[in-house]
């Protein structure tokens, strides 16, 4: 009886599928039933805490309102999953109907009010409500997390009653009141009125790893910026979740950020992060993670300071953060952004176009290799070449070690362009932070072509850059920059490169490498020709057969992302 016991044992943590469950959830079914496809549970959150490693749960067709929990995940063979039924639309939002409760304000004016208990953060330190992240007067509207929506289209906030107009609500925490005044000034008890009353949809608690998501749509959360509704946590020791697999989710119409990740071991594949008011997702030391066939669409949709944190995407502290056949369109700030203490990031066969500001932007970070990636149609915020600076369609600002190849940049602000400040910042896993500027670069057979101010922008406005180097000044001959092959074409009358800040009596605009040479001691063997585009005012970058790009195998090539 013994060796039979042991026997089970041995074949159960071998064959862990052989005893996994499938439960079944349904909007219309019920948390004391049994979880089968006959008497699903109502909540996921019912079945997340059923989940043992292996065990699947399928979510059937329609919305849940709620904010799923995971303080436990699978193991390595045998993964948790929450999955949508073959076919079904599944809903995961952070909002509920409004439908009782309303109340019509005296006056002409069409506005309504209704009880408002909610407060979405609390500060510890002193026990008051946060209504504002950032703290700051630029976000005193914009950073305030509520959100009401009327027939699925979001309200506009406004902060005092006496701004109330057609389409707007006011959240009114001291009185805890909730007015609004409709579109077309219609009772909210006759109409499909919404609000944000919960800021995640999936927490997954350090202890989570191993957990898949397939096929779900998150929409709407009452969350702050720099918090995601979908939240991979970390705690004060610094452990977090890792390996999930997130494939064919929608994470869109969150008041901030779509997504806050952490850990490690990650893959998001044909996920899309869009229309989300600050972020389609933020990380902060999430290493070894993948974005494949993801889409991140006209993000920051509230304006939130694109100096600070905004636009499509923003990695921090991250080690190996990869994107691979992405498309990173239409966000209002950089399509791709790294910023502080990143290493080993790579950015290949995407299309980014159309941002607000550069398609990608490298900052005060370690080892990018962006390659075969269509840039197109960055930056370009009307601005000029003195204004926005080091805005391209790469900016590496302040970065070192990056190997830029086998892109093909068009029509953005600047080409490539290298944005140089006094700037320190923290390594992964140290506390000390370390002096980093421009430096051991390699950027070779790219193609890049009408450029609105420089193909190449060399803004180094900083005072230690002199070719003739004094007291505590760098040589810019020394910074190892490698200009290889590249095939550049500017727009008639302008030139190809600038060194130095444009402002500075010093600084230099130059038509040939040679001359960019001659400013600036930095070799350059590119080429200056038309690299014959075969449709570009219909999207289509690949080049004709006798472009001169061919010989030096430079651009994307005709295996590039294309305009998709």
């Amino acid at each position: 009886m013994r060796c039979q016991l042991s026997y089970l044992l041995i074949l159960s943590a071998l064959c862990p599928a052989a005893i996994a469950e499938v439960y079944h959830v349904s909007p219309s079914g019920d948390d004391a039933g049994t979880g089968t496809a006959q008497t699903p549970w109502r909540t996921i959150q019912r079945a997340a805490d059923a989940l043992k490693p292996g065990d699947t749960a399928l979510l059937a067709a329609g919305t849940y309102r709620e904010s799923v929990m995971l303080q436990k995940g699978g193991t390595p063979p045998a993964p948790i999953t929450l999955a949508a039924e073959p076919g079904a639309r599944v809903v995961i939002t952070g909002a509920d109907p409004l439908a009782v409760g309303w109340s019509r304000v005296a006056g002409d004016d069409p506005v309504y009010e209704r009880e408002w208990p909610h407060l979405f953060q609390i500060d510890h330190r002193n026990g008051r409500p946060v209504m504002t992240h950032p703290d700051d007067a630029e976000h005193a509207l914009i950073g305030r997390a509520e959100q009401v929506i009327e027939h699925g289209r979001l309200l506009r906030q406004v902060l005092r009653r006496a701004q109330l107009a057609p389409g707007t609500f006011m959240a009114d925490v001291e009185t805890k009141k909730l007015y609004v005044w409709l579109r077309a000034g219609n009772d909210p008890a006759k109409t499909e009125v919404e609000a944000s009353v919960r800021g995640t949809w999936i927490v997954g608690e350090p202890s989570a790893s191993y957990v898949q998501l397939r096929g779900i749509t998150f929409r709407y959360a009452a969350n702050f910026a720099q918090r995601g509704g979908l939240t991979l946590s970390r705690d004060d020791k610094g452990a977090a979740p890792q390996n999930w697999l997130v494939e064919d989710c929608v994470f869109e119409k969150a008041n901030a950020s779509g997504a806050s990740l952490g850990g490690r071991g990650h893959l998001f594949r044909r996920c899309v992060f869009q229309d989300n008011g600050q972020l389609g997702f933020g990380t902060s030391q999430c290493h070894d993670t993948r974005m494949e066939e993801c889409g991140i669409y006209r993000n920051n949709t509230k304006g939130y300071s694109t100096g600070w944190e905004a636009g499509g995407l923003k990695v921090t502290m991250s080690r190996g953060f990869v994107f691979d056949h992405c498309r990173v369109v239409d966000n209002r700030g950089p399509g791709v952004w790294y910023d502080i203490g990143n290493e080993r990031a790579e950015v290949a066969n995407c299309y980014i176009a159309d941002n607000d500001e550069g398609g990608i932007f490298y900052e005060i970070s370690y080892g990018l290799h962006a390659h075969h990636n269509l840039i197109v149609n960055n930056a370009n915020l009307g601005q000029d070449p003195g204004r926005a600076w080091g805005m391209g369609g790469i900016t590496l600002s302040s970065s070192e070690d990056c190997i830029i190849e086998h892109n093909t940049l068009a029509g953005n602000r600047d080409g490539i362009a290298f944005r140089e400040q006094d700037r320190n910042t923290p390594r992964i896993g140290q506390r000390d932070e370390v002096r980093i500027f421009n430096r051991n670069h390699v950027i070779r057979q790219n193609i890049i072509a009408n450029s609105g101010a420089y193909n190449v922008a060399l803004w180094f406005d900083m005072p230690f850059f002199d070719r003739r180097p004094g007291k505590g000044a760098v040589d810019p001959a020394t910074l190892n920059i490698k200009f290889e092959n590249n095939l550049l074409w500017p727009l008639g009358g302008r030139p190809n490169y600038l060194f130095g800040a444009s402002w500075k009596a010093k600084s230099k605009a130059c038509i040939t490498p040679a001359d960019c040479t001659m400013a600036s001691s930095i070799a350059d063997t590119s080429l200056i020709a038309d690299p014959l585009f075969i449709n570009p005012a219909a999207g289509d970058f690949h080049v004709r057969e006798t472009s001169p790009a061919i010989p030096l195998k430079a651009g994307a090539g005709n295996n590039s992302p294309g305009k998709r």
